[in-house]
């Protein structure tokens, strides 16, 4: 006999797993170091194209005093500067992103924590209908 208990437990874990269940049981394959330094990875490769794109849309805009600008500049001085906005942007990317991250995956751990308490509370449920 099924009973109404058991029937909306395994309908709010039904829904958990076709809603943020998609997103929070994949983060929780991984451990919170391994997650996080995957994420940063990732995180570095989109910075440095996002800067890329930064940088060459400063160079399309400067177009035009791109003559003046460079001849009155030391050429290594100018790649100094532009390296050094390079890290401290890289820099805020990934200090942002651990940040993230790690909240993220605090997150899915205490949703899927309770996802599998429901799951256990099931259980139980099921082991008492089957003693009856």
């Amino acid at each position: 006999m099924l009973s109404e208990e058991k029937i909306r437990l395994m309908t709010k874990m039904a829904s958990y797993e076709t809603g943020e269940g998609k997103e929070y049981m994949p983060i929780k394959q991984y451990y919170r170091k391994d997650y996080v330094s995957y994420e940063l990875i990732k995180t570095f490769i989109t910075s440095t194209i996002s800067f890329g794109i930064l940088f060459l849309c400063f160079v399309i805009y400067k177009m035009d005093d791109l003559a003046d600008f460079l001849a009155g500049k030391d050429l290594l001085e100018l790649a100094i500067s532009i390296g050094i906005k390079y890290v401290i942007f890289i820099c805020i990317y990934q200090v942002a992103g651990f940040f993230v991250y790690t909240r993220r995956y605090k997150r899915a751990t205490a949703s899927v924590k309770e996802f599998y308490f429901t799951l256990k509370k099931v259980e139980r449920l099921q082991e008492r209908e089957d003693w009856k």
